[in-house]
């Protein structure tokens, strides 16, 4: 069965190219033969100019000084992460808008939205993308419809009353319906009045050694790290986690993703695999440290939305590994017992699995 992939670009962001990597190799596992949609959409010069002012004026705050970025890093992949996704990604031709005939041309008898935020108002802002996340484009009535791990990112509704409305009879549609955080099921059914299950983001589907395998060509570090992953590293947070690493004898690596990617992805994955200890604010850092087994923790980011991380480390039985911003990290340094969480992962694996079998 050939499967599209409906699901964020894949331009600058780490965890969302993993995810779809990962979903990718499942889906392969199971059966099916899939491939995602390559959606790079147009970014005008209006919105680029916009943030550029905002790059300027964050430019005199220091602790929120951001990097000057280029139109070309908004519209193309560099070439590291190219190279990931042509090595590794089933991809169809580049696509500016989901359109039907991409649907004929593949020859798709089944469409997948998700993982990452898809169903998240905020990042579905131009008119048409939010019922395109909800597979509005896919108009064959035999091409089966799901949603896998699809994510609203926060615990409130933010859709329009007219939103809801479209995106509550397209979901209907759908031959399965599940989401990656807990608060995602109970949105859809005051919401959207359809019932959904929660299973685990892609990425915890694969094993560790399928991770170690990707990065095996990055050296391994000789030397005792602190892995600092921080998507807004502000000069308080630099500072704070700077202390903590101190106190634990170690040096501090910092990296961060999105304009700032420097790191190739197997490079980033690497971070992980040599890390003493990983501190972070992004939901696929904390993913990371526990499919590598480090000790972690998370400050919390209620900007991104802090749904995802209650209902992640709830899965597993780490809520206290979760910091509010400005918290002293001491206080959440606990020891982690990693055979209690694998076991946990092993039985949402054999639970997200069985899900996705059902579009056979």
């Amino acid at each position: 069965m050939k499967v599209g992939i409906v699901t964020h670009p894949l331009l600058t962001n780490y965890g969302g190219i993993l995810q779809n990597f990962a979903l990718q190799q499942v889906l392969r596992k199971l059966g099916y033969d899939p491939i995602t949609i390559d959606l790079v959409p147009d970014y005008s010069i209006y919105k680029y100019m916009c943030s550029l002012c905002k790059t300027l004026l964050l430019y005199f705050i220091p602790w929120k000084r951001r990097s000057f970025v280029s139109y070309r890093s908004k519209t193309r992949r560099n070439a590291a992460i190219e190279s990931f996704c042509q090595k590794h990604i089933a991809l169809t031709e580049r696509v500016r808008r989901y359109r039907p005939d991409v649907v004929i041309h593949y020859g798709f008898q089944a469409v997948i939205v998700g993982s990452d935020q898809v169903w998240r108002a905020r990042y579905n802002r131009y008119p048409g993308y939010m019922e395109d996340m909800f597979l509005n484009f896919v108009e064959n009535p035999r091409v089966k419809k799901m949603a896998y791990a699809a994510s609203f990112g926060i615990d409130e509704w933010d859709y329009t009353k007219e939103t809801t409305e479209r995106c509550r009879k397209l979901v209907q549609q759908f031959v399965g319906i599940s989401v990656r955080e807990r608060s995602g099921v109970a949105l859809c059914d005051k919401f959207l009045h359809v019932k959904a299950i929660q299973v685990l983001d892609p990425t915890l589907l694969l094993k560790r050694e399928d991770y170690e395998q990707l990065c095996a060509i990055v050296p391994k570090d000789t030397f005792r790290f602190m892995a600092v992953y921080l998507l807004d590293l502000s000069l308080p947070k630099r500072k704070m986690v700077e202390h903590f690493a101190h106190k634990r004898g170690l040096s501090v690596k910092c990296f961060s993703a999105h304009d700032n990617m420097k790191l190739t992805v197997e490079e980033w994955l690497a971070m992980f695999r040599d890390a003493e200890f990983v501190v972070t604010d992004s939901f696929h850092g904390t993913v990371f440290s526990i499919i590598f087994n480090k000790p972690f923790l998370s400050i919390g980011n209620p900007s991104r939305g802090m749904a995802r991380f209650h209902s992640l480390l709830e899965m597993f039985g780490l809520k206290e590994r979760l910091c509010e911003a400005g918290q002293e990290l001491f206080e959440k340094d606990k020891e982690i017992d990693w055979k209690k969480v694998n076991r946990k992962r092993k039985e949402w694996q054999e639970w997200s699995l069985e899900f996705l079998r059902r579009l056979k």
